[in-house]
């Protein structure tokens, strides 16, 4: 059976009906689970997901890739039609973040997730047969990495947020891998490696949030350098990857990118 990953939200759309927002929302449906990673910025996603004929009350997991406000902000949405799938994330999803000193960009602050439903991921956690939420994204290029302006408060004080709460979900399928990123604040090249660390296979696709939006082209090239000589098979970049980002990538890189938008099938064969 095929594994079907299906863009519910995301900064771009041109499908008739459909909406578009800053945030980035992902279903994965696979043979034996329906899970969704991340909710967006709203409950758009869910709007959406009635358009394309996925059932919300059906999902079975929630993954949630870090604690920010376009990531988590449609999650009162999904509780409000989802009674029964698990939520997985990693602690300190819930701080207080914020751009700069003043703008707060964290997890809706109204919404609590029942302690019955959530579950801390602290080691890969295979949630279905070939796809694992992986917790831990080393540092292998400190200069791949966005932390700039970007706080979060630890008992009264605001310190640099280097995003210990980021994750990701490594997939694998007929000995291929593919790596879900919701931003890659940790650096979307430290993001590979450490995936790559752990399955050491073929990467047959990357897609996700790159957080390039800010980077320079001579960085942009560097990148698609590194993914040249790791041989990806093809890329899906989107959301705060940025546009012009995405058009160095896919001018530099060897292999197939195309820019996700809301309503892009991927299927990994």
């Amino acid at each position: 059976m095929k594994t079907k990953l299906k863009i519910l939200i995301e900064n771009t759309v041109f499908q008739p009906e459909a909406k578009a927002e800053l945030g980035f929302s992902l279903y994965i449906e696979a043979e034996d689970k329906k899970i969704l990673f991340d909710t967006g910025q709203s409950g758009l996603f869910a709007d959406n997901a009635q358009l394309f004929d996925i059932d919300v009350a059906s999902l079975d997991i929630l993954v949630l890739s870090h604690g920010h406000y376009d990531h988590t902000g449609g999650l009162e949405r999904f509780l409000s039609l989802n009674k029964k799938a698990k939520i997985y994330a990693k602690k300190g999803y819930d701080q207080a973040k914020y751009s700069g000193t003043e703008r707060y960009i964290g997890k809706p602050l109204q919404v609590e997730i029942p302690k019955e439903r959530l579950v801390y991921v602290e080691e890969p956690t295979e949630i279905a047969e070939g796809i694992t939420i992986m917790p831990e994204i080393k540092i292998f290029d400190q200069d791949d990495t966005h932390f700039t302006r970007l706080n979060k408060m630890e008992g009264d004080q605001l310190v640099t947020d280097q995003f210990d709460d980021e994750l990701y979900i490594a997939l694998v399928k007929n000995g291929k891998l593919t790596i879900v990123s919701g931003c890659a604040h940790r650096g979307i090249s430290n993001v590979v490696h450490s995936a790559q660390e752990h399955f050491p296979l073929p990467i047959d696709l990357i897609i996700g949030g790159m957080h390039t939006l800010h980077e320079e082209p001579a960085k942009l090239e560097r990148l698609a350098d590194q993914f040249n000589r790791l041989k990806i098979g093809r890329m899906v970049p989107c959301h705060c990857t940025g546009i012009n980002q995405y058009a160095i990538l896919k001018s530099r890189c060897s292999c197939p990118v195309e820019y996700g938008h809301v309503g892009m099938n991927v299927f990994l064969e």
